[in-house]
């Protein structure tokens, strides 16, 4: 038992000091020596220091590998002027009665109805409620998103077909202006003025946002309004989304994608506005940026050392703080236990050698 304490002892780093003074050379010269006293609460702590230093290194030499996530937020420089908006909804009407237009603040109102596609399909009533799950807003993680980057497009363009069915699919992608604007789906004849007015008996706009997005289309990466929905039984109903849009860029390994984040506020209302859907969308001048960075080797090594002294100097003083602790609560006599024995003729005090 003896032995394993004086094994035990051996890794003790923060020892005891007393200093004695003692002659050296003819000159008198007085110099201070320390003689380190091991104790059990010493060797403890050193062996608990070093195995929480390697667990350190262990993680610090992760982080070097894995590389972090930086995130910032800056002014947009990259001169955009227009860019495209990608849609895929549902709306409970047959698209014989549906128009689809793109109007800014530039006046300048674009015929979506000319570019995207109109097709009737039949679907259960069930499928409506897939949508009306509760949907959290999350920032969206890199891996994901880049693994999701895969571009694509629409293979038609302006077809209409199968329109006297009791559901439309409007879909495709619409160039517009990078300005404040809005796009809409409104009943035939009640958002404009036109030839045909729709029966109000056909007026049902329950809808499901499969599909809404800016910039280069990503079918894969999830957006806020994507597999969301609405079910109204009123014929006169209008819904509202007020849409803030953000450029952003996901970068990793130099591979980036350029695409954008919005944050959306819904509204229903029966008044004011014709029946229907509108989007009103506006830019944001800020950017953000989510992109994969990692440490050069010299920084690396620079806030390892940093990180280990530091951590050294802390258990110091916290240990000399706990001898100072027990000494006062305890007294000299228990602060004493465990340290190791003196003995022998170098342990005599130099008083003795001075008598000699």
């Amino acid at each position: 038992m003896e032995n394993t304490r004086k094994a035990i002892r051996v890794f003790d780093a923060f020892r005891m000091f007393q200093r004695e003074l003692h002659w050296l050379n003819r000159r008198n010269e007085i110099l201070t020596k320390a003689d380190r006293v091991a104790s059990y609460r010493g060797s403890y702590s050193t062996i608990l220091t070093y195995a929480f230093m390697v667990f350190m290194i262990w993680v610090q030499v992760g982080g070097y590998i894995d590389g972090y996530i930086d995130h910032q937020f800056s002014v947009d420089d990259k001169i955009r002027s227009t860019l495209s908006l990608n849609v895929d909804i549902l709306v409970k009407m047959p698209c014989k009665y549906l128009d689809a237009n793109v109007r800014d603040i530039t006046e300048d109102r674009n015929m979506a109805e000319e570019i995207l596609n109109f097709e009737g399909v039949e679907v259960p009533d069930y499928f409506w409620t897939l949508g009306l799950r509760e949907k959290n807003t999350v920032t969206p993680d890199l891996d994901v998103v880049l693994s999701n980057s895969l571009e694509a497009d629409f293979a038609s363009k302006g077809v209409r077909a199968r329109l006297d069915l009791p559901t439309c699919r409007i879909y495709g992608v619409i160039p517009i202006n990078r300005v404040q604007g809005d796009f809409h789906i409104t009943a035939e004849g009640m958002g404009y003025f036109g030839g045909h007015i729709t029966p109000e008996d056909a007026l049902n706009f329950t809808h499901f946002i499969n599909e809404f997005s800016f910039g280069t289309f990503y079918p894969y990466i999830d957006n806020t309004l994507d597999q969301t929905a609405q079910i109204t039984e009123e014929k006169q109903r209008t819904y509202l989304y007020y849409l803030k849009i953000i450029p952003t860029i996901f970068g990793k390994l130099g591979h980036e994608i350029d695409t954008t984040q919005y944050s959306v506020q819904m509204t229903k209302t029966d008044k004011k506005y014709a029946p229907g859907l509108f989007f009103k969308y506006d830019f944001d001048p800020i950017k953000m940026s989510t992109i994969e960075r990692r440490l050069s080797f010299f920084q690396f090594v620079i806030r390892l050392v940093t990180i280990l002294g530091g951590l050294w100097i802390i258990v110091g003083w916290l240990y000399k703080l706990m001898e100072k602790s027990i000494a006062v609560f305890f007294g000299e006599e228990y602060l004493r236990r465990g340290e190791e024995k003196k003995g022998g003729l170098l342990d005599e005090p130099m008083d003795e050698f001075e008598k000699i």
